[in-house]
């Protein structure tokens, strides 16, 4: 698996397309996220990206039981933008630092993931999240063992084990009716390990979702 993903990060992503899937819908079935895909095109054709604040992930993949396998990670509820979302493991660069560095300093800070045990074989199509103001940059590495987790609780409620063909049956067009902000609207989301995943976390996880098929 990890050959044909790696193949597939160095080729074209499909980005948007995935993302599109996971789009938040108003009840009567339009996307509300449409005009921020429509700025993301036009910020790319337009060099606007590097005015956003910058931040990373980490797809850290290990083997577990003969199959591979990541961490994602339950945000605390008292956190400003996402409190109690499912998210992967990351945060903000810091000043002059390097996107990959970020994702590996911040897993680490996060969930023990030894920066110098990652290899990083690519990364997916940086995603404009409106609602914290970032570019977060999606980065794939692979691990030779599971790692001994450390749990920094001040910015990681739970930790969570997701293997890939879970994420992968999950991908199967589940719908909730939520009340957000004020709206009833349509949310995509994927059903894994008893969690609900949606938002940025489930539109990065739907290209690689795509990628890896």
């Amino acid at each position: 698996m990890i050959q044909k993903l790696q193949k597939k990060l160095e080729g074209k992503l499909p980005g948007i397309e995935s993302w599109k899937r996971m789009a938040v819908k108003s009840g009567k079935g339009e996307s509300i996220e449409s005009e921020s895909l429509q700025k993301y095109s036009d910020w790319i054709s337009k060099d606007k990206l590097n005015d956003m604040r910058k931040a990373a992930v980490l797809i850290g993949l290990f083997k577990k039981n003969d199959e591979w396998c990541f961490s994602l990670i339950r945000r605390p509820m008292n956190e400003k933008n996402h409190p109690g979302q499912i998210a992967l493991p990351g945060g903000a660069r810091e000043k002059n630092e390097n996107l990959m560095n970020t994702a590996l300093r911040e897993a680490f800070e996060e969930v023990g993931i030894k920066p110098e045990d990652v290899q990083i074989i690519g990364q997916l199509t940086p995603i404009p999240v409106p609602v914290s103001e970032y570019l977060i940059y999606p980065f794939v590495g692979v691990i030779d063992y599971e790692p001994e987790w450390v749990i920094n609780e001040d910015e990681v409620e739970e930790l969570f084990i997701l293997r890939m063909s879970e994420l992968i049956s999950s991908d199967n067009g589940y719908t909730e009716t939520w009340d957000l902000r004020g709206n009833k609207v349509e949310v995509p989301i994927f059903k894994v390990m008893n969690e609900t995943v949606w938002g940025a976390t489930a539109a990065v996880l739907s290209e690689l979702i795509d990628i890896a098929k």
